[in-house]
């Protein structure tokens, strides 16, 4: 006896891009509605593997998630890094200006472990 079988997943969908080439890959029949991997059509079976390439579909999903989401942390890291670098660069220079404007002449400047070590040098007469 063959039906329209109704079967819903269990993940939520928060990348629909991702979660249609999880389908792709799979080449399963199954549809995304309502932020979730859905199969609602006429099956001969009466869904009797369904379930199992939902949950295989979810599974691909899961994996596929997880390293966007490492990636996505990974370039937001080297993001704020490189504003930490710029703002220190800004800083040294507005240091070394204003050294420069009281009579201070720069002797020596290390910069090490994102640390800028500065050796002023004035000569009074």
């Amino acid at each position: 006896m063959s039906r329209v079988i109704n079967i819903k997943g269990k993940v939520v969908i928060q990348n629909i891009a991702l979660a249609q080439e999880a389908i792709n890959e799979c080449r399963f029949d199954v549809e995304i509605k309502n932020n979730q991997f859905v199969f609602n059509k006429y099956d001969h079976g009466d869904g009797w593997n369904k379930e199992a390439e939902i949950m295989q579909i979810e599974t691909l999903y899961t994996q596929k998630f997880n390293i966007y989401l490492e990636q996505v942390a990974e370039e937001e890291r080297l993001q704020i890094e490189e504003e930490k670098r710029v703002l220190r660069e800004e800083k040294a220079e507005l240091m070394i200006a204003n050294a420069k404007k009281q009579g201070y002449k720069l002797k020596k400047e290390i910069r090490e472990d994102n640390t800028i070590k500065l050796v002023l040098q004035k000569r009074v007469y």
